[in-house]
Parts: structure tokens; C-alpha cells; sequence
């Protein structure tokens, strides 16, 4: 979803960054077919700087940090001073600094970009994420004082858009509710 969200903003004329800092399972270079084996875990490591790693990709407006070989410290580096400094001076660069990481369930590192930016935009798979999932990674960004800027809707059937009985929305009144079916079966949204 990062990288679709990136080329939706650079078709439009921002200027935009793409950082893969799911230093665990990094995956942008993958994806779009790009030289991946040197990236951010190197200049999160002092071994290159950004302008070693950054690649122009399609448009001359958008480029892509990649994530690099795989640390044993990925949470330490991405949590480190040099990564907020190397943000911020992305911020003064770009017109959009977008960060995919690891999901909230597997590590906070969302939780510490968005302290450091104006937020973070929550992507949402239907039939991945769990309600309780959901309103965990909620509370754990409202205790971290994150503003949430909204939420992505991903791997919807566009069939069934319109069809509020295919999903529940995150935010209820009242007390949550059991996310077991009568069957037994978990409700995923």
C-alpha cells in the first residue's frame, strides 16, 4: 500500500520519498524490481549515507530509500537519533516522506515515525486484520500521543464496497463487542 500511495502522490507532482523501514522483512526493492541490497539498514549503520541508497524510480519526482540487508538490530537502528534526523531532513526535502513499516502487531516502529511526523495513516487488510488487533494498535498510537490521519482500507472486494455486512467499522459506541461469530469464528475486517 506504501508504494501505491507514493505513486498516487508523484503522478500528481509531489515530490516523494519511500523509505522500506521494515528493516525485518524489507520488501519495497522487491516489489518495484529496484537494487535493494544496499539501503537504510546501512545508513542506519554509518557504513553509507542517504545519498549512497536513494534511487529515482519511474518519475524523476519520486524516490525510493530502500531497506537493505537485514540487521540484527532493526529496532534499535530504526528507533535511533540518526533515523529521526535522516526524517526530518527528508521532511525538509520532500513534499511527502512516506515510511512503510513492520505492522503495529509485530513491532512499535509506526508508533515511533509518527511521533516524529505529522502522523501516520493506518493500513487495514480485510480478512488480516482482527478487530482487536486493530483497537490495540489504536490504543498503543494514543498513549504515544501519534495522530492517526486516517485508515486504508485494503484487498476490499470493489464488488462489495457499498456492503456494510462485509465489514464493521473500527470506532462503535458503547462497550466492544465479542469478535466471535455465532459459530465460533473470529469477525476479521
Amino acid at each position: 500500500m506504501a508504494i501505491n500511495t507514493a505513486v498516487a502522490l508523484a503522478e500528481d507532482g509531489a515530490k516523494v520519498l519511500l523509505i522500506d523501514a521494515d528493516l525485518r522483512h524489507p520488501s519495497v526493492a522487491h516489489h518495484l524490481g529496484i537494487e535493494g541490497a544496499a539501503g537504510l539498514a546501512h545508513v542506519l549503520s554509518g557504513q553509507m549515507g542517504p545519498k549512497d541508497v536513494v534511487q529515482s524510480y519511474w518519475k524523476p519526482n519520486l524516490h525510493i530509500l530502500p531497506g537493505g540487508k537485514r540487521p540484527a538490530n532493526a529496532g534499535v537502528l530504526l528507533s535511533s537519533e540518526t533515523m529521526k534526523l535522516m526524517v526530518e531532513q527528508a521532511l525538509t526535502q520532500y513534499d511527502y516522506v512516506i515510511i512503510d513499516t513492520a505492522p503495529l502487531t509485530v513491532s512499535n516502529d509506526g508508533a515511533v515515525f509518527g511521533r516524529w511526523t505529522k502522523g501516520l495513516l493506518l493500513v487495514v487488510s480485510r480478512n488480516v486484520c482482527e478487530k482487536k488487533s486493530l483497537q490495540e494498535a489504536a490504543d498503543t498510537l494514543a498513549t504515544a500521543q501519534v495522530p492517526v490521519l486516517g485508515f486504508i482500507f485494503n484487498r476490499a472486494d470493489p464488488k462489495k464496497v457499498n456492503s456494510h455486512s462485509n465489514y464493521y467499522y473500527y470506532y462503535e459506541d458503547g462497550a466492544p463487542r465479542s469478535s466471535h461469530r455465532a459459530n465460533g469464528k473470529k469477525k476479521r475486517i
